[in-house]
């Protein structure tokens, strides 16, 4: 695809070894006098004509394609510009080995050629070797016996050596004939010269009439440096880490924008073959009155995205030979009963719960478009707004997604998107679920101004649907819908927005009422100054409004006073973050001074991020996510972790902390360590927050026997010296949002949300939680915790001295491996990783080797 030369690309042996300290030193001391000469940000690399990789390779022509684009998105991370050397392939690996150029894109792997050139960690793409034949040529299928005595074309490379090994493997005499280049190789082809084209997963790029037959090898392939430039080599390495952090779909996304027309793209499967030789006719059922995506016109077409994307779909695949004809549907039970019957091939829209459509048998389709929905409801929101909820009985899209997502919701059954807006505009329902076009356009109509929409955070597809055992078409649909992309649908389907709603003269006065109020004000005043005798407002009518207004005053005042509290809380550091962050800007070339605001800028997030946890912890409470999961604990461990977490608190404040675990005889239990250590530090925190500098806080574990023989119970006894609380408080104090005084007066922020988080998890756990105070005296928790004991307790073996270390790091996820090393450097470890076992394995054995004691550290 890439190159005539496929042997120098490197199989999945990635390896990293960070040093980023030295990299600026590195760039300052090149190795060869031609690196010094350039500007240390230009980058000569080899640029060569080919299909689709690289085009534009020579000057004054505009360049696109695979590679450059990828030359793009690495300057955005590494800062370079490019001096591009035009060439043959050949000539351009030459001058790379020959240190003429710094870069060249497109090299596979080969162990011999580690000498000459420097390979990244990560490659640049992936691609398969497959055989392609002629679609006329019905003797060879994808049995490697038909190729006996076939004419197969391949270029002369190492891409030679795996097909001839693929043969030899396979029992084959072929007639291998080799090639130079793929023009020559491509024109042997067309020309019919040869019976089989041995390529690159997309070498035959946009070929008609071929057909892949199978794959017989793959490899990646990588963007290469000059072995003389290893500071450009640290700054490649540093650069594709960081876009596989930030970016880690842009590799698949680059390879569809250049890709998605390959001949392997559009080889048909077996169950695909078979449906189009048996269809002529592809007969597409729709969903009526449901625009943008389907719908009947007045003069019987379909309408909408349907009508679209169908033979879209068709043409991406070079189907030219299969018609489409439509059928609408009333309501969404006939269109599936429809499917099902035979009556049509396909039907759409299909909703995105997958156990649904198994019930109706039938497949769905990978999604067409994928929307947001939006909650319709009257008035302010509450969680009761999803009590009664109106769902369209001739859409079970509707149903179905208010099925799976509230399924304690009951259902107020309609007949129309426009009946599901009265209901609740009349209060027979308390809300409606639309999706987010349609409820934008519904709502713009006069009638239901008075709704609110708040989108939802549960995505739901729309998909095409086929009768479970038609796989053949299935496929094809699903090739299709991918070979649009996920943008097409949703940019066709805004060309319908303009009709879901007709703007009528009611809605001028409707968005004119200043105007128009005006006009009726005017009429009202001169009616009031004539009858002004007849017209003083009674005093019971004053009565009523101010009985009313008290009550809807009392009714807002916990949670504005909730809302005030908050809106100060996060906005403190969210001034402060921006405050610093802008003085951090206009004091960039001040290092000392930067790096202080980006110290104040990290406690304000932090302050920030603690805030948002416990409004998190608490909706995951309230709505049964958190669960409670046991594991093996070693609870000295546990509670050293948390002396370690406050300390620096602690320290600041110039407070004593006491630990007393004298009566745990029972140290490795079964509990949720993450929760258990969430209880006690919310607890110790508080302690230390209240309590004054040069005060105490003292943590006593106390191992309560029990009548289990496995279990025991542990009573945590937290105290402090602090302002202690009032007993009225202490009726309140796990109660939501509650807090002695507001941070504004107390100066000690948070949410009122800590203990009532820690008295569920506790109830969670199983235990309870209890609290003794005297104001001016100070403050005692008893939280007691029920647990399971250990049979065989894990032995714990001190931690070795790890200082420089050298530490290999194995995992088959890169932001793994990234992120474990980087926290190893932090402890002073040196680290280097790699996403494969085998890679591992050569490592440790070279350390071995090299080292007179070898130690092995496994940390989970």
């Amino acid at each position: 695809m890439k190159k005539p030369e496929v042997d120098f690309r490197r199989p999945n042996l990635w390896v990293l070894l960070f040093a980023t300290t030295v990299g600026i030193m590195l760039c300052g001391v090149a190795s060869v006098a031609i690196a010094e000469e350039l500007d240390d940000k230009t980058v000569r690399v080899g640029y060569y004509e080919q299909e689709v990789f690289e085009e534009g390779a020579q000057d004054g022509a505009a360049k696109q394609g695979y590679a450059y684009d990828y030359y793009r998105k690495l300057s955005e991370y590494t800062g370079w510009s490019f001096e591009y050397v035009y060439g043959e392939y050949t000539d351009l690996y030459n001058d790379l080995i020959n240190g003429k150029i710094d870069l060249l894109a497109g090299l596979a792997y080969k162990e011999e050629r580690t000498r000459q050139l420097l390979y990244p960690q990560l490659p640049m793409g992936n691609e398969t070797y497959n055989l392609v034949k002629h679609d006329t040529n019905t003797g060879i299928t994808n049995d490697p016996s038909t190729l006996n005595g076939a004419r197969i074309g391949v270029l002369e490379s190492a891409l030679a050596d795996v097909l001839n090994s693929y043969l030899q493997k396979h029992h084959v005499d072929a007639d291998v004939q080799t090639f130079a280049d793929n023009d020559a190789l491509f024109r042997a082809f067309d020309d019919s010269k040869i019976d089989v084209l041995a390529a690159e997963g997309d070498g035959a790029y946009g070929r008609n009439h071929a057909e892949v037959l199978g794959a017989f090898g793959s490899s990646d392939y990588y963007l290469c440096v000059n072995r003389t430039r290893p500071d450009l080599l640290d700054e490649l390495n540093e650069a594709q880490a960081e876009l596989n952090v930030e970016e880690p779909d842009y590799i698949a996304t680059l390879r569809a924008r250049y890709y998605g027309n390959s001949v392997t793209s559009r080889a048909f499967s077996q169950s695909e073959r078979e449906w189009l030789k048996t269809h002529n006719v592809l007969r597409i059922g729709y969903l009526d009155d449901y625009l943008p995506y389907s719908d009947t016109t007045s003069n019987g077409s379909c309408d909408g995205l349907v009508q679209l994307i169908v033979p879209q779909m068709l043409d991406a695949l070079g189907i030219k030979d299969v018609k489409v004809e439509y059928a609408g549907f009333e309501s969404y039970d006939k269109m599936v009963a429809a499917v099902n019957e035979g009556a049509v091939d396909a039907v759409f829209p299909i909703g995105g719960n997958r156990y649904f459509a198994e019930e109706n048998g039938i497949y769905q389709s990978r999604p067409v478009l994928t929307t947001v929905p939006d909650l319709i409801y009257k008035g302010d929101y509450s969680e009761q707004k999803t009590a009664r909820i109106a769902v369209n009985e001739n859409n079970r899209i509707q149903d179905h997604f208010v099925r799976t997502d509230y399924p304690s919701a009951t259902i107020v059954t309609c007949t129309s998107a426009e009946e599901c807006l009265n209901a609740v505009v009349t209060g027979k329902a308390d809300s409606t679920v639309l999706g987010m076009l349609r409820a934008t356009q519904f709502l713009k109509d006069r009638r239901f101004k008075g709704l609110t929409a708040l989108p939802l955070s549960h995505n739901d597809d729309r998909c095409l649907g086929v009768r479970i055992g038609n796989e053949g078409l299935l496929h094809l649909l699903n090739r299709g819908i991918s070979m649009l992309g996920d943008d097409y649908a949703l940019n066709q389907v805004y060309r319908y927005a303009d009709e879901l709603h007709t703007y009528t003269v009611l809605d001028v006065i409707a968005d004119n009422m200043p105007l128009f109020g005006s006009i009726v004000l005017g009429i009202a005043v001169l009616i009031i100054v004539l009858l002004a005798r007849d017209s003083k407002r009674s005093k019971r009518q004053q009565d009523e409004l101010a009985r009313a207004l008290m009550a809807a005053e009392a009714a807002n005042r916990a949670k504005t006073t909730f809302l005030n509290n908050m809106s100060h809380d996060i906005r403190t550091p969210m001034n402060a973050i921006v405050g610093f962050t802008a003085l951090a800007a206009s004091h960039i070339d001040n290092k000392e001074q930067v790096q202080d605001y980006l110290g104040k800028i990290s406690v304000s997030s932090q302050h920030l991020l603690s805030l948002i946890n416990d409004v998190l912890d608490m909706s995951h409470i309230e709505s049964g996510k958190m669960v409670i999961e046991e594991a093996e604990v070693h609870l000295p461990d546990l509670i050293h972790d948390i002396r370690t977490i406050i300390q620096s608190n602690m320290t600041a404040k110039r407070q004593e902390l006491f630990i007393d675990t004298q009566d745990v005889v029972s140290e490795d239990i079964y509990t949720d360590r993450l929760r258990l250590s969430q209880v006690l530090l919310n607890i110790l925190t508080n302690a230390i927050k209240f309590t004054p500098p040069e005060g105490t806080v003292s943590l006593r574990v106390i191992e309560k026997a029990t009548p289990a023989p496995d279990r025991t119970c542990f009573e945590f006894r937290i105290k402090d010296n602090g302002i202690g609380m009032s007993e009225e408080f202490q009726r309140t104090i796990f109660d939501p949002f509650t807090r002695a005084q507001t941070s504004t007066v107390s100066g000690i922020q948070g949410t009122g949300l800590g203990m009532t988080i820690t008295k569920n998890i506790v109830d969670m756990m199983g235990g309870t939680i209890e609290v003794h105070s005297k104001e001016g005296k100070g403050t005692e928790f008893i939280v007691r915790i029920p647990c399971r004991v250990q049979e065989s307790p894990t032995a714990h073996e001190p931690l070795p001295e790890l200082e420089g270390v050298r530490t290999l790091v194995a995992d088959d996820d890169t932001n793994t491996c990234l992120s474990v090393s980087a926290m190893l450097r932090e402890i002073g470890m040196r680290p280097v990783w790699t996403n494969y076992g085998k890679e591992a394995v050569i490592r440790a054995q070279e350390a071995r080797d090299e080292a007179d004691e070898f130690k092995v550290y496994i940390i989970d």
